[in-house]
């Protein structure tokens, strides 16, 4: 998945040089800044935060001093070097291609062009960000925007309104539903007056978006320490705390290096007993827990990303009507070019379908690697533990216990792990659907379909009818697969039970590949005899469930990808565009007309768009080259 945090930073280095930031204000532009899953840094001055940072970065590049010494948004892209060897550099987006080796000259860099701007602009503060790109061997794939800290009064020389302007500035940047909130508060102030943590409530108050760090856990008074705060116990969050201790004052003036301070840091949590056995704390794992919560927000917003650019680039171009009219006024000839530009469309999508990298490979990849792992990981272990099974043995028996087999114990025990199916097969419908989203996203813009271009309401119409189409295509693969879950729940096979009870203790330590095996792959007949006869009966209660359900598991993983094959593939190659088709033909004159023109603009508007549509067909062709 680095290829994948590669490509939003990619995305946010357009973003940024198109002028689409979180800062943008009174644009109705289509924009994709907010879409796009980021981590957002904010805390009070002489919070920490700056250290955290440059932790993080493992170099002394923040500018430092008293009072508001970030007045601008920093995005910080951080990319992983592979040789270790590699000579670390930064580079900033409005210095173009140009490599900073020395990390003091980033430093300076920072002040000089938020001073150049601030100056241009007339403005103490402002919400248009710096962009720098961290490339070393020393750091994880991950981005961060670096908010100018909050601040409670304001101080001399500072207008009266700087309170509300940053605490204004760091709500537009932690609001949109896919900002990642870093709330950096200090272990040696008291929480309920957190700026970052207040701040964080008033924009996410269920806590899904905040991940909370600690910061100066090593300074507290005496006797007191944060023990409760990072094990949940206390000030509670969704994502949980993290501890960090970074360089204080003196270590900075005394230019102690990064490696230094974390070995510092490991000792300090290792030699104190109310944090040793503590696994939250600590730089690295901040940046594992940050990377990977990153990830995974990135990869549930990739499709409204795709949808998002598939719709903007649609409504920019026949806004920007730089074609002007079509070639054919005629009905009939209107009719005839509008199906035959479908058929191209049509033809290249099953082309790339059947075709490798992007389309049936990645298809593939969701039968043969994504589905089998995500059935690997079900929790049938929870379910079939001894004093689990001997509940719903004893639940199912009721007032009268069974006699011989648990006929009703086994059946719930196996309506409970069978269930469980539904997970999988439903995860594989969505991803083929995302897989095919792809397709029609990259098919619309190829080269297959150039003589497409020029007509920017055609494209719309054919992205809304196949992305319509294959969402009802979606519905239906996905009540297919989960009907075949349930109707393994509505009728067990008895004979392949009496099959599994026929081979208690049948192998005899005899190689026999015939004989139906457990979850765990081992025959019936290999289960050991552990404790007292009631504990070797729930025992093989369980060997016996485990079985049936691996017989299980091996047809769905057969059966589950020719359902989606024939209710999805299969369908959308054939049926992607009949309803458009349907709809061209009982068209009058004007609306074919409409859909083969597009309109004028004034020349302001004309720039401002064919910026914008630069932005998202770029974006477009970025997500269709990463492999998801």
């Amino acid at each position: 998945m680095d290829e994948v945090l590669k490509l939003v930073n990619r995305l946010q280095s357009a973003c940024t040089l198109l002028g689409d930031t979180a800062g943008q204000k009174d644009s109705d532009l289509p924009g994709l800044w907010e879409m796009l899953p980021s981590i957002v840094v904010i805390g009070g001055q002489s919070s920490g935060k700056s250290s955290v940072l440059e932790a993080v970065v493992g170099k002394d590049f923040l500018p430092r001093g008293t009072g508001i010494v970030t007045r601008r948004p920093l995005v910080l892209q951080l990319v992983h070097l592979e040789g270790e060897d590699e000579r670390e550099y930064g580079m900033f987006l409005h210095r173009g291609q140009e490599k900073i080796y020395d990390f003091n000259a980033i430093m300076g860099e920072i002040e000089a062009e938020t001073k150049r701007y601030l100056q241009q602009h007339g403005k103490v503060v402002s919400a248009d960000p710096i962009q720098l790109t961290v490339y070393s061997p020393l750091v994880p794939n991950l981005t961060l925007v670096d908010m100018p800290g909050l601040t409670k009064v304001p101080i001399d020389g500072q207008p009266k309104s700087i309170v509300k302007d940053l605490e204004d500035m760091a709500r537009t940047y932690i609001k949109g539903d896919n900002a990642i909130i870093l709330a950096v508060t200090p272990a040696n102030a008291d929480l309920a007056t957190s700026d970052a943590l207040h701040l964080a409530r008033q924009v996410d108050p269920a806590g899904d978006r905040t991940i909370g760090v600690l910061t100066k856990l090593d300074i507290m008074d005496p006797g007191t320490d944060a023990r409760e705060i990072l094990d949940g116990s206390a000030v509670r969050l969704k994502h949980g705390w993290i501890g960090v201790v970074n360089r204080g004052q003196k270590d900075i003036l005394q230019a102690v290096d990064m490696e230094s301070a974390r070995n510092k840091e490991l000792q300090f949590f290792k030699a104190n007993p109310r944090y040793a056995d503590l696994k939250n704390v600590g730089m690295n794992f901040l940046a594992g827990k940050l990377s990977n919560h990153l990830i995974g927000a990135i990869r549930r917003q990739l499709p409204a990303i795709q949808n998002q650019i598939n719709t903007g680039i649609a409504g920019l171009e026949k806004e920007l009507g730089s074609m002007g009219g079509p070639p054919v006024t005629s009905r009939g000839g209107m009719v005839h070019l509008i199906l035959s530009l479908c058929r191209q469309f049509e033809e290249a999508f099953g082309k790339a379908v059947d075709g490798g990298k992007g389309g049936g490979e990645q298809i593939l990849r969701v039968f043969e690697e994504r589905l089998g792992q995500n059935i690997q990981q079900l929790q049938f272990k929870k379910i079939l533990e001894p004093s689990n099974v001997k509940r719903i043995v004893e639940e199912a028996d009721g007032y009268q216990p069974h006699l011989i087999a648990p006929e009703m114990g086994y059946r719930r025990l196996l309506q409970e792990c069978l269930v469980l199916f539904k997970g999988p097969a439903d995860t594989a419908v969505g991803e083929v659907h995302h897989v095919l989203r792809s397709i029609v996203a990259s098919t619309i813009n190829s080269e297959d379909c150039k003589n497409l271009q020029q007509y920017t309401s055609l494209k719309r119409e054919i992205v809304t009818t196949a992305s319509a189409s294959l969402d009802s295509m979606k519905e239906d693969a996905r009540k297919m697969v989960l009907t075949m879950v349930d109707m393994e729940r509505s009728y067990l096979t008895a004979d392949v039970f009496r099959d599994i009870i026929s081979q208690n203790g049948a192998t005899d330590g005899v190689e026999q590949p015939h004989l139906l095996r457990t979850l765990s792959g081992r025959t019936i007949g290999e289960i050991p005899e552990r404790g007292d006869p009631g504990q070797q009966h729930l025992q093989m209660i369980s060997a016996h469930v485990s079985a049936y359900i691996t017989h299980v598991r091996t047809q769905l993983k057969q059966t589950i990808p020719k359902a989606i094959v024939h209710c999805l593939v299969m369908q959308a190659k054939k049926q992607l565009l009949d309803k458009l088709h349907a709809e061209v033909a009982d068209k009058e004159d004007l609306p074919l007309k409409r859909m083969l023109c597009e309109d004028d603009s004034t020349m302001k508007r004309r720039e401002q768009c064919q910026t914008r549509v630069q932005l998202l067909r770029k974006a477009a062709e970025e997500i269709a080259s990463v492999s998801f």
